[in-house]
């Protein structure tokens, strides 16, 4: 992942990129673990929240892998639909983390 590039395609320059980034891993990293913790419990209005929030971000960001994955959560959450969701997050983390890594920011 080149955050140079992806910074310069907002416009930013790649400390500005790093910033911002630096804020969703600390915005979205929480946005994500309340996402996992209302659909563990069952509770689609709260994770509806979260994952819109974590969709706004990582697209602003133009984090297309986690911003896609997000959008399906984001839609059946929603709904109030939790058929499948627990297994759509599980992949949303594993997104997630394989950014934060190939950033080089700690888990």
């Amino acid at each position: 992942m080149n955050l140079k590039e992806l910074g310069e395609s907002l416009g930013l320059d790649e400390d500005e990129y790093n910033e911002m980034i630096d804020l969703f891993f600390e915005s979205g990293g929480a946005d994500l673990k309340k996402i996992e913790a209302a659909v563990a419990k069952g509770d689609a209005e709260q994770g509806y929240a979260a994952s819109h929030s974590l969709k706004g971000s990582a697209g602003s960001l133009g984090l297309m892998a986690i911003y896609e994955k997000t959008i399906l959560v984001d839609d059946k959450l929603r709904r109030g639909n939790l058929d499948g969701v627990a297994e759509m997050v599980v992949s949303l983390r594993k997104e997630y983390d394989q950014l934060v890594t190939a950033t080089g920011r700690p888990l």
